[in-house]
């Protein structure tokens, strides 16, 4: 009933989840963010098993966005723990990237509105899951109603529960 209420609100109140940083200056170099990663290195990534993630949630950005922050209207997404310690965000909304609406940035990019929801769930060897792996259960299409942020963010933790 609770998941119904939600879902009536995203619908009858809010737009979809808006993007989660916003674009500055400061952020960008000659059009390149300064976290973007080659190819290689973004492959590396994908691929390398996480130990890790939990949660986290953010008021959206909009008016009364802190209020429904507080009836569990919110933006969220999963922080992806490698075992070096490395983090990344992986979440999902309306035209937050090109090929799939779900994307990962890398924590330390994270606004400070961010906060952890419950604790973190943590690896079962041999079911190991990668960053591509959280990214695909998020899933590439997003929809405010039946496909939205914390629809993905959910998959991705049962996901990363029952492995492969």
């Amino acid at each position: 009933m609770e998941s119904l209420v939600i879902n009536l609100l995203l619908l009858l109140f809010l737009t979809p989840c808006y993007i989660a940083f916003s674009s500055s200056s400061s952020s960008s170099k000659n059009g390149q963010f300064h976290y973007t990663h080659n190819k290689q290195q973004l492959n590396t990534l994908y691929n390398k098993p996480i130990q890790s993630i939990q949660e986290y949630s953010r008021p959206l950005q909009m008016p009364g966005g802190n209020f429904l922050n507080k009836l569990g209207i919110n933006h969220r997404g999963q922080v992806a723990t490698y075992e070096d310690g490395q983090r990344f965000l992986v979440h999902k909304g309306k035209n937050f990237g090109k090929n799939s609406q779900t994307v990962t940035v890398d924590a330390r990019y994270m606004s400070n509105n961010w906060s952890p929801r419950g604790s973190p769930v943590n690896v079962h060897h041999e079911k190991s899951v990668n960053l591509g792996d959280l990214v695909k259960s998020g899933g590439a299409h997003y929809s405010p109603i039946c496909d939205n942020c914390i629809h993905g963010s959910q998959r991705m933790q049962e996901r990363f529960r029952n492995g492969k």
